[in-house]
């Protein structure tokens, strides 16, 4: 056997590893046995109606107000959660403590959904930002009328705040199930050709805000969903020029938007595979 060599049975038999947990072997992940997922798309081109179609029983968070357009929906249940008044916040508040009795309820073998969708985080993250205010994120006061205003972020503290908040979802969500975020899109402005009187855009497709780009690195289904020009609604499962979609199931460059029947697609490939 040579250097660069190792038999199976040496892999087998020697355990490097001795006295360190939480080490398995990656033949024993299965892609899509939890799913994290990011969808991205315009508004009104069905990202909620699509996220809906996540594995039953779903919660779904709504944060833009629109519980309407999931009317119907089989196995779905809706929770809307909006800050009424700024300076007296209540919808991350919520939030956490849905998760406090989810994670209880889990410890104690009790039943909880299976999927948590979130619905969409450009909303979500002005939600986030109200709450850093009662902790004494600096801000300015915009005047709307003469008896009405609101509180603007005047730093990079906001911005860093909101990452590291929906990091902490990912994370403890993403431990009690299958977790969908929901993200607006935008053309992407190029930070570098840019000039204060002067935006200059990529080719590309970002997410609203621009700066909650690098969140998507945190999921391993990234798609989006269009309305082509036979309108037909349509999901990207892999990169292309204009969005660097991305998947770990086995699923063609574009789906029909219906999880349950893209992870059936993917199990059958599995399936067709092994045997």
């Amino acid at each position: 056997m040579t250097i660069t060599e190792t038999s199976s049975s040496l892999l087998k038999q020697v355990d490097y590893f001795e006295g360190i947990g939480g080490i398995k072997p990656a033949t024993e992940i299965v892609a899509g046995a939890n799913l994290s997922i990011a969808i991205v798309g315009k508004q009104k081109v069905g990202k909620s109606w699509f996220a809906a179609t996540a594995p039953p029983p779903v919660l779904h968070y709504d944060f833009d107000n629109r519980a309407e357009s999931l009317a119907g929906k089989e196995g779905v249940y809706v929770k809307t959660l909006i800050d009424l008044d700024q300076s007296r916040p209540t919808a991350f508040k919520a939030l956490e403590m849905d998760l406090s009795i989810l994670k209880y309820r889990k410890s104690k073998g009790l039943p909880i959904p299976r999927s948590y969708v979130f619905d969409t985080v450009t909303y979500l993250k002005n939600f986030i930002i109200n709450e850093q205010f009662t902790q004494g994120l600096a801000s300015r006061t915009l005047k709307l009328s003469p008896t009405s205003s609101i509180k603007l972020t005047t730093n990079w503290d906001a911005v860093n705040g909101v990452e590291a908040a929906l990091h902490y979802l990912i994370t403890e969500y993403g431990q009690l199930g299958n977790i969908i975020f929901v993200f607006h899109e935008k053309a992407e402005k190029d930070v570098t050709e840019s000039k204060p009187d002067k935006a200059v855009y990529t080719d590309q497709i970002t997410v609203d805000p621009q700066h909650l780009a690098k969140i998507l690195s945190r999921f391993n289904e990234v798609f989006r969903i269009q309305i082509d020009t036979a309108q037909k609604y349509i999901v990207t499962c892999q990169p292309g020029y204009e969005f660097n979609a991305a998947t770990t199931l086995k699923l063609d460059k574009t789906e029909e938007p219906d999880f349950q029947k893209m992870i059936a697609k993917h199990q059958a490939k599995l399936n067709q595979k092994q045997a």
